[in-house]
């Protein structure tokens, strides 16, 4: 009889490790990704690259479309604000999520098109195309840790 429970209560720890990845592990909703990519567009339509850089996580790595790479929120925010100061100015983007999958526990990858409107985007930056972003769940949000484009930008003329 004491066999038994041992091997019961045996089995049901491993059952029990096997799955606590599972348990654990927690993707993000359609309707989270949707929160924040229209965060996103959100504020880059008001301009707020305070807002922007604040759905990155602090030691995010970022190539925005004009090919320049910034890396933690503060360069983050930086690049945002001389972006909505110059050829960004008054431009509003709208980010479409595509596939999503996991990369390990609480990091996916998301890839999507991603479409800039108004304003005067410098000659030669795309205006449209697809992105990649790495998102990961800290203390229970979802945070951009890497992103960037993924067509080239054409060279300036």
């Amino acid at each position: 009889m004491r066999v038994g429970i041992a091997v019961a209560c045996g089995a049901a720890l491993v059952i029990g490790l096997t799955m606590a990845p599972m348990i654990h592990a927690q993707a993000p909703t359609d309707a989270e990704l949707r929160r924040l990519t229209e965060a996103y567009a959100q504020a880059w339509a008001k301009g707020d690259a305070k807002a922007l850089a604040g759905l990155h996580t602090t030691e995010a790595l970022r190539i925005g479309v004009d090919g320049k790479v910034a890396v933690g929120r503060a360069a983050i925010q930086q690049a945002f604000t001389e972006a909505f100061a110059g050829p960004y100015r008054g431009t509003k983007i709208t980010l479409n999520v595509g596939q999503t999958a996991r990369a390990a526990q609480d990091v996916y990858v998301s890839e999507g098109t991603y479409q800039i409107g108004g304003g005067l985007p410098p000659a030669g930056v795309p205006t449209r195309g697809r992105y990649l972003q790495t998102i990961v769940r800290l203390s229970g949000r979802w945070l951009i840790a890497g992103d960037a484009p993924v067509d080239t930008p054409r060279p300036s003329k």
